[in-house]
């Protein structure tokens, strides 16, 4: 595989294993308090900001070549599985809802690269400034 392929490879793996670690700290906090305690409510906008962006900056890092293209491309995927993969683990059919789960997907979707694509400039501009 080239080295955006492997880029690519690298920031989906980081943005799935992001997105399962905010699904498992969603699942303590109202496991635990019967629902929101007060952390949760102050983690959550770090933890999902470090999601719309880290992913995108470690793309940008590893390929500086096309590292904007290759951040929009985590992100679109991203969002894709995030949505997916959130609504299979809390047992919503996925046919229950199209035109919810459209929305819900090309949202994500599109927020996603962006802020990825954002993350992955950022990346590649730390890297060439560390030179």
């Amino acid at each position: 595989m080239s080295q955006r392929a492997n880029s690519i490879a690298a920031g989906l793996g980081l943005y799935v294993v992001l997105v399962m670690a905010f699904y498992a700290l969603h699942r303590l906090a109202f496991e635990l308090a019967g629902g929101p305690p007060i952390w949760y409510w102050l983690g959550w906008p770090m933890f999902d900001a470090a999601k719309a962006v880290v992913p995108g900056v470690a793309v940008g890092w590893l390929c500086r070549a096309g590292a904007l293209r290759s951040g929009a491309i985590v992100g679109g995927v991203g969002g894709l599985i995030e949505v997916l993969t959130f609504d299979v683990l809390n047992v919503m059919p996925l046919a229950e809802s199209p035109g919810r789960m459209t929305v819900e997907i090309v949202v994500a979707a599109l927020t996603s690269a962006f802020t990825n694509a954002a993350g992955a400039a950022a990346g590649a501009f730390l890297h060439d400034a560390k030179q």
